[in-house]
C-alpha cells in the first residue's frame, strides 16, 4: 500500500475529511472488485492533492493495468462508484499499450487527453498502490506541441461543447489552468503545482489566470461574466498562437 500522505497535513478541513474516507473506502472497493494482478499502479491525483477541493470536487483516481482489455473493468467500476461514497470519485484507466504508443485504445463521447499528459503529469501524482511510473520510459510530446495541440483542442472541442451545453463553464476553467501551466513552460518558466500558486505566481493582474482563479474559488451563474470571461479566453488564445 502508498502511504498515506495527507498524515502530513496541517489543518485538515471538513471536505478535506470527507475525501480522505472516500480515497480509503474506494480503495477497498477497488481490491474487492478487481483483481490485483491487473493493477500496474494506483494514483490519486487532482485538486485533492493539490488541496483545492470546492464543493463540486471529485476525487480523481488513475489507474494503470497491464492489459487494453482491462480498460472495461475500471470504467464500469468508476461508473458503479462514482456517487457511492461522500465525495464523488473518477477512476480514469490507462494500459501500458496506451502509455506505450501514447494512444487512447478505447473511444470516447466526451473528450479526453493522450495518455502522455499522464506521463508529463505522473510526478506530481500520489502513489497509493503499485509501483511508480517512470516518465523517461514512457514517449511524450514537446511543450511546444503540446500547447499547439492545446489549443487547437480549445478552438475544435472545449468552447464548440460549451457553446453546445456540452460541458460546464466550471470545465472550461478547469482546462484554462492546464492552458495557463503549458504557457509558462514554453516561456521557459517551472510553474508551481497548485493554481492558487501558479496565479500568485504571475504578476500580470490582466492575465486570465487570475480571472480563471477568482471564478474557481467563488463560481458564478452570472450570464455577463461568463461571456465576458470567454471573450477573454478567446483573445488569450489568440495570443498564444501568435507566440507559437
Amino acid at each position: 500500500m502508498g502511504k498515506e500522505f495527507w498524515r502530513d497535513w496541517k489543518r485538515i478541513t471538513k471536505r478535506e475529511e470527507k475525501a480522505i474516507r472516500t480515497v480509503r473506502l474506494t480503495k477497498k472497493a477497488i481490491f474487492k472488485e478487481i483483481p490485483k494482478e491487473i493493477i500496474i499502479s494506483l494514483y490519486v491525483k487532482g485538486s485533492f492533492i493539490r488541496r483545492e477541493m470546492n464543493k463540486k470536487s471529485d476525487v480523481d483516481f488513475v489507474m494503470i493495468v497491464k492489459n487494453n482489455g482491462d480498460l472495461k473493468k475500471v470504467k464500469k467500476f468508476s461508473e458503479k462508484y462514482e456517487d457511492m461514497f461522500e465525495t464523488k470519485i473518477n477512476v480514469s484507466p490507462h494500459s501500458l499499450w496506451e502509455l506505450k504508443n501514447n494512444k487512447l485504445w478505447v473511444k470516447s463521447k466526451k473528450p479526453r487527453a493522450r495518455p502522455d499528459l499522464l506521463i508529463k503529469k505522473v510526478k506530481e501524482y500520489k502513489l497509493l498502490y503499485g509501483k511508480e511510473i517512470n516518465p523517461e520510459d514512457y514517449p511524450k510530446r514537446d511543450d511546444v506541441k503540446d500547447l499547439k495541440t492545446r489549443i487547437k483542442t480549445f478552438r475544435k472541442v472545449f468552447l464548440p461543447y460549451y457553446g453546445q451545453k456540452k460541458f460546464g463553464f466550471q470545465e472550461i476553467i478547469k482546462q484554462v489552468f492546464w492552458l495557463v501551466e503549458l504557457e509558462e513552460k514554453v516561456s521557459g518558466n517551472n510553474p508551481p503545482e497548485t493554481w492558487k500558486k501558479l496565479a500568485k505566481s504571475i504578476k500580470d493582474k490582466k492575465h486570465i489566470i487570475h480571472d480563471t482563479l477568482r471564478f474557481r474559488l467563488n463560481p458564478t451563474k452570472d450570464k455577463v461574466k461568463r461571456k465576458n470571461f470567454i471573450r477573454k479566453l478567446n483573445r488569450y488564445l489568440l495570443k498564444l498562437e501568435k507566440l507559437l
